[in-house]
């Protein structure tokens, strides 16, 4: 074989290798291409996903400060609301006790109030015998005059023929009366501190609208 036929083949062949090698390569180029392309779609989800997660621990974490500082603000409204209540009740402790002191305070007269603190409670003791017990000032200014009074009105309260009697024994309040039979087995603590008390739970939404309106 010539040297111009030999130089024919090994053309011949280079040729084909330089095709294979291009398709090889194009392949090659195109397989990377889609690697990275879905490389890259991966990294952009992944990226996406995060994105959204931080998101959402975003908002979530927004939703818990929120309800942490509603309760915060409600819980401190609540705590103002029960100071002033506390405060108003504590006036009408002190409202109170300079009406039994003075024996009137504006258009209250401690005298009355006294007869009927007497009067209702001697509508619960059974008998028809009833003992008076007060503080030690009420003790001394309670006198005989007062106590007859005080038995007529029990008497056309009750429907009864009661009769009241005072006691040495004295009570620490602010003021009121203790009424009890006379074997001492029931009484009703009539006293003013306790009559009091027992309206603070009853009253404590009017106030608390009467302090705070609507804002409740």
């Amino acid at each position: 074989m010539s040297d111009e036929g030999v130089d024919k083949i090994i053309s011949h062949i280079e040729a084909e290798a330089e095709k294979e090698i291009s398709e090889i390569l194009l392949k090659a180029q195109a397989e990377a291409d889609k690697i990275s392309n879905a490389a890259q779609e991966k990294a952009e989800r992944e990226a996406e996903r995060i994105l959204s997660n931080g998101k959402r621990v975003a908002s979530l974490e927004g939703q818990r400060i929120i309800a942490e500082t509603r309760i915060d603000v409600r819980r401190k409204k609540m705590d103002a609301q029960e100071e002033a209540i506390a405060a108003s009740f504590e006036e009408a402790k002190k409202a109170l006790e300079e009406l039994a002191e003075k024996g009137k305070r504006d258009n209250l007269v401690y005298k009355d109030i006294m007869f009927d603190l007497i009067a209702s409670a001697s509508e619960v003791v059974a008998g028809n015998k009833l003992e008076l017990v007060f503080n030690q000032r009420d003790s001394k200014t309670f006198n005989k005059e007062m106590l007859r009074e005080a038995s007529e009105l029990v008497k056309k309260r009750s429907g009864r023929d009661i009769s009241l009697a005072l006691t040495d024994e004295t009570i620490q309040y602010l003021g009121g009366v203790v009424v009890r039979d006379m074997e001492k087995q029931v009484e009703v603590d009539n006293t003013l501190e306790t009559r009091l008390n027992r309206l603070k739970e009853s009253i404590r939404v009017d106030v608390a609208k009467i302090l705070f309106g609507d804002r409740l």
